[in-house]
């Protein structure tokens, strides 16, 4: 493998801050341990180059006579060793970034819109995620002083990332994964920023957590109420230190503003979410607004001042606000009874918004499993009747095979009836909103044909909507995992339809979060890629990527092939709990990484029965990443030679067929077969897993065979030697966790869940 494909810097800044990392386990554990760790680190190169099976049964085994202890203290360093390099890519982007300009100037600006959610692959602890972000800091200050650092700073914060534990210790709660998102948005100099005004795009933020009623039992009306509170006093201590530094440059002038004063003082009871919130803060608003009216040019313009009155527009309640979500049937049920959760949120929703419309504290109603238009009718019944606000959107959920084929119809059915378009023309402003769940319908069918369905969805709902003289606006429920929509964010929107381009919205996961906040700069990248994105697909005439899919017949045979293949695997009940049980899936609920519950309420094990996260995780963690490209070797392996032909022609003229492509050559370029031999030998099943060796090599196949490459990579060689720099290390940390499966040794699993899931990335 090439390494020079790396960037020279980036190389540096790894090479640094493992030595640092080096320094400090040496100091605390002594020589003999710093050469047992340089021991393995230097045998895990050797992956690279021999036969990688014989190399790894080898460091099996000497793990095998580790202590307890010691084998912690490995999973420890390596998962901080994978954290680091990310730390450093973060530096570098960071770095890279900064001396770029970037903002482009447009007549109207992109509306974008994050929804933040949590997940459990986001297993590290807060303080830990603190302390990462203290030290990306003091790499981007090292790499803009030409590698001079602060050597004391960094050894500091190198200390206290070995001397803490580096997952959560408790399974956290579901105000616990609303105050990790808050302390990341609402950092300061993040939050400035996100305020700031911009050229090209606005930028809106959202949340699932404390909203996303579906199938959690956790969250009712209190919990919803503790998230508002917590983002409360966030959004609150920005307000008045913005006010107290406008307050000190006044007296800086030698005057004094009695009415700031009062603001200042009358802000305080604004602390809590309490019915007639919405209020109270309306109130507060207008005594600011006649503060400004009051105020000289200085008062109106001063930067603090400018920097509140964008956290106005953004958010209007003085919370963060949420998605509310809950599924079909139960919607159905709360029309009639009194005593359901979701009910009793939306009722809460209502008294705390007092005056001020409830879509400050709520921005839609999302409503899971929708499968007909009178599901939509159902939920529109109970938003109206409790929450006495039309103006709270109901939108759709299609998650699965057989929603995303009915979709079109369900639409067309429900805006036919006068009174549901009238209410989406005069309370929704003419915007019809539709969520895409991935993640079921990649669970249920695989990748390739969950996209499919998707790409034809979304261009058959863009159609009607339209058709109504409606603006259709697209919710992409996607994660950072390829199965779940993730991958490169320009592959991501390629084979998009112009309206979700124009208005995009999308989850932002777990782990994801943090990486994409993790500086200004880095948020600020992906903002300005789908800006111009946007723009370009504004001033260039560009067919639908749906064009492909309708004239393309033999795309549509192969989908059905793959997916054919794909069902049989995952529904042969047998073969689904063999390959489950070679994973950690069983231990997910006791090692309490996030506050949702990791399967359904099912007695028996079924695809329809695992939840879509979990699942996705199982595959990462033992490096098959199977859901992504299960069945596309058969199928292609099968389809004819005038077949082949056709689709490679559809390669390169689809956006669509080639993103899709691309993605996988992606997930395929991380797949490590040994390693999966190595968690799955226990199932005394070598049919199987031939099957596996087999349906891997041919969809590598594919992928050549359509990009005429030779690597799987070729659209970004720096990516192939990044991923290959990690894969070596992240091989311990599977050997580690194939032991603590043996032993049922939870402390090790943990850290090494946590750990795979920083090497391997986006697994959200």
């Amino acid at each position: 493998m090439n390494f020079e494909n790396l960037p020279k810097e980036l190389r540096q800044l790894v090479g640094k801050a493992t030595a640092v990392l080096g320094q400090i386990i040496k100091e605390y554990e002594g020589e003999n341990f710093y050469n047992h760790i340089e021991y393995y680190r230097k045998n895990l190169k050797k992956t690279r180059q021999v036969q990688k099976i014989l190399v790894l049964q080898t460091l099996l085994s000497d793990l095998k006579s580790e202590s307890q202890q010691n084998r912690q203290k490995i999973a420890h360093a390596f998962s901080l060793q994978l954290e680091l390099v990310n730390v450093c890519e973060a530096a570098y982007r960071t770095w890279r970034q900064q001396s770029k300009t970037q903002q482009i100037k447009t007549n109207s600006k992109l509306k974008l819109t994050y929804v933040l959610t949590a997940h459990p692959t986001e297993a590290r602890s807060k303080v830990i995620v603190d302390v990462l972000s203290e030290l990306g800091k003091i790499l981007v200050e090292g790499i803009q002083k030409d590698f001079l650092f602060n050597e004391n700073e960094l050894e500091s914060q190198m200390r206290m990332l070995w001397l803490l534990p580096f997952s959560k210790t408790e399974r956290p709660s579901v105000a616990d994964e609303a105050e990790y998102i808050y302390s990341l948005v609402f950092a300061e100099n993040m939050f400035d920023f996100i305020l700031e005004n911009k050229s090209s795009y606005d930028l809106k933020l959202r949340s699932w957590v404390g909203g996303d009623k579906d199938g959690h039992p956790n969250v009712n009306k209190d919990v919803m109420r503790t998230c508002f509170s917590k983002s409360r006093k966030y959004i609150l201590a920005a307000i008045q230190k913005k006010l107290q530094r406008v307050r000190n440059d006044i007296e800086k002038l030698n005057r004094i503003n009695s009415d700031l004063n009062q603001l200042i003082s009358k802000s305080n009871s604004l602390d809590s979410v309490t019915v007639g919130d919405g209020t109270r803060v309306k109130d507060w608003i207008s005594d600011y607004r006649r503060f400004l009216k009051n105020g000289d040019t200085f008062i109106k313009k001063h930067s603090q001042i400018l920097l509140i009155n964008r956290l106005i527009e953004v958010f209007p309640a003085f919370v963060f606000p949420i998605e509310l979500r809950e599924d079909s049937d139960l919607i159905r049920s709360a029309c009639k009874d009194e005593s359901s959760i979701i009910r009793g949120m939306l009722i809460e929703l209502s008294e705390i918004s007092g005056t001020m419309a409830v879509t400050c504290y709520a921005g839609g109603f999302v409503v899971s499993h929708c499968e007909s238009a009178d599901d939509l009718n159902q939920a529109c019944r109970l938003v109206n009747s409790i929450s006495r606000c039309k103006g709270l959107s109901v939108i759709p959920l299609f998650e699965t095979k057989e929603a995303l084929e009915m979709s079109q119809k369900i639409v067309k059915t429900w805006l036919e009836k006068k009174s549901n378009f009238a209410l989406v023309k005069r309370y929704w402003f003419g915007n019809f909103e539709i969520m895409l769940g991935y993640s079921d319908s990649a669970k249920q069918t695989g990748a390739l044909a969950s996209r499919y369905l998707i790409a034809k969805a979304m261009a058959d709902l863009e159609e009607t909507i339209q058709s109504f003289s409606l603006t259709p606006k697209f919710f992409h429920g996607s994660g950072g995992s390829v199965d779940r929509g993730g991958g490169s964010l320009k592959e991501q929107i390629a084979w998009w339809s112009n309206a979700a381009v124009a208005n995009p919205k999308f989850t932002i996961q777990g782990e994801m979060i943090q990486r994409n906040f993790a500086t200004r700069e880095i948020l600020n990248s992906q903002c300005i890629h789908l800006a111009n994105e946007a723009l370009a697909r504004r001033t260039r005439s560009s067919a639908s990527s749906s064009t492909g899919l309708r004239k393309s017949p033999e795309l549509k045979r192969f989908v059905e092939h793959v997916e054919k293949t794909y069902s049989r695997l995952v529904n042969d009940g047998s073969t689904l709990k063999k390959l489950l049980d070679a994973t950690p899936y069983r231990y997910l609920d006791i090692l309490k990484i996030g506050s949702r519950p990791s399967k359904r309420p099912d007695k028996d094990i079924s695809i329809m029965s695992l939840r879509a996260i979990p699942w996705v995780l199982c595959w990462t963690q033992t490096r098959v990443l199977m859901p992504t490209w299960w069945g596309i070797g058969t199928a292609w392996h099968e389809i004819s030679l005038a077949d082949r032909k056709k689709m490679k022609a559809i390669f390169k003229s689809d956006p669509f067929f080639s993103s899709f492509v691309k993605t996988l050559g992606f997930s395929l370029a991380k797949v490590e077969l040994e390693i999966w031999q190595m968690y799955f030998t226990k199932q005394k099943d070598q049919k199987l897993f031939k099957q596996f060796n087999h349906e891997y090599r041919e969809s590598v196949r594919f992928v050549k065979d359509l990009s005429s490459q030779k690597s799987l990579i070729w659209d970004r060689p720096w990516l192939e030697a990044s991923i290959q720099m990690r894969s070596s290390n992240i091989h311990i940390l599977n050997l580690l966790q194939i032991l603590a499966l043996e032993a049922s040794d939870e402390a090790l699993l943990k850290e090494t869940i946590v750990g795979i899931a920083c090497g391997m990335l986006t697994t959200g």
